[in-house]
């Protein structure tokens, strides 16, 4: 079990601390060439007094017949809002301030070797504290700005076929999944998410490894804005601010060359590319958004290659630091 201090940073939270811990083991008879389980906890508290609390298993059970994920998460979080669509500007930024709590649960089943299939649960609680007096969310016309519950029941079927979880060098990795929010399951809001993730890793001279992963998230409905598709982030488009566009639709292509440099560590260069839109139609390829940068790796752990990282993320509009634990994709 790894438990250290944690110290990160991101766009979105500056300077961060407190303390993590990452339990990693492995439950299959046959431990050689085994997928490994982990429970993950922290405690984290930042410069923007942000406090987050996150617990969550990731359990390979009765020889990986079965794979159980959670995530359980309390924060009081203040974040932007820019707006919804493709062409807000930087000018209509507004902050606000949520407590939210999360709740993802997913079981799933082996069919065949490297695939499962499975049920999900989503659950998120968001009561916004905090909102700019002259801003768009005081006004409570967007929907989400007077708070409420998402509560959603779906299906997925997962391919994994990576040589590591925790940092892939070779092999593919597919997800696709839908969930239903409804009125009688709980939700404040009546939407369907549509979520596809594909990821594809090819080694090769040196341990140089170029990876891949296309990501599309697609709602029907009506959802809250603050379950939209977000761009930007330490995982999706590293330089712009999480949020900083966000519609009911994504698409995200990115890319990634990872390269060792000496003994524990490594260095990356990344482009992303990709929008959002209301609807699938309305999206232009000549109008997507790209971002680009590079970054540094240190191997934490070497039995289960768990990588820390240093991330330099660039846009046209923005600059973005992120330090992390395990890869992007």
């Amino acid at each position: 079990m790894i438990v250290l201090p944690l110290i990160f940073y991101s766009p979105e939270t500056k300077i961060a601390g407190g303390l993590g811990g990452i339990y990693s083991f492995r439950t299959s008879k046959n431990r050689k060439g085994s997928r490994p389980s982990s429970i993950m906890m922290a405690l984290i508290y930042t410069q923007k007094k942000q406090s987050i609390i996150e617990f969550g298993p990731d359990l390979y059970l009765k020889n990986e017949a079965y794979h159980l994920m959670g995530r359980i998460s309390f924060t009081d979080f203040s974040d932007r809002f820019y707006g919804i669509g493709q062409t807000t500007s930087e000018d209509m930024k507004e902050d606000f301030t949520s407590r939210i709590t999360r709740i993802n649960l997913n079981l799933q089943k082996k069919l065949w070797p490297k695939l499962y299939v499975g049920m999900q649960y989503e659950f998120e609680h968001n009561a916004i504290t905090k909102v700019e007096e002259d801003g768009q969310l005081v006004r409570r016309e967007i929907l989400g700005s007077e708070g409420g519950t998402a509560s959603g029941l779906g299906f997925l079927i997962n391919r994994d076929a990576r040589n590591n979880i925790f940092s892939p060098s070779a092999g593919d990795f597919c997800e696709l999944s839908a969930t239903l929010f409804r009125n009688g399951l709980g939700s404040s809001y009546d939407f369907t998410r549509y979520r596809l993730d594909l990821r594809k890793y090819f080694p090769l001279f040196s341990s140089h490894v170029l990876a891949f992963q296309g990501y599309f998230n697609l709602i029907t409905g009506n959802p809250p804005f603050q379950m939209l598709s977000l761009i930007g982030g330490q995982n999706l488009m590293r330089g712009y601010y999480r949020g900083r566009f966000r519609d009911k639709n994504m698409i995200v292509l990115q890319m990634e060359y990872r390269v060792p440099l000496f003994r524990k560590l490594g260095m990356v260069g990344f482009l992303g590319f990709g929008d959002v839109a209301d609807n699938v139609g309305n999206f232009v390829l000549r109008d997507f958004k790209y971002s680009a940068g590079f970054g540094f790796r240190y191997l934490l752990n070497p039995q289960e290659k768990i990588n820390v990282r240093l991330d330099f993320g660039f846009c046209n509009e923005s600059f973005g630091v992120y330090i992390a634990v395990s890869e992007a994709f």
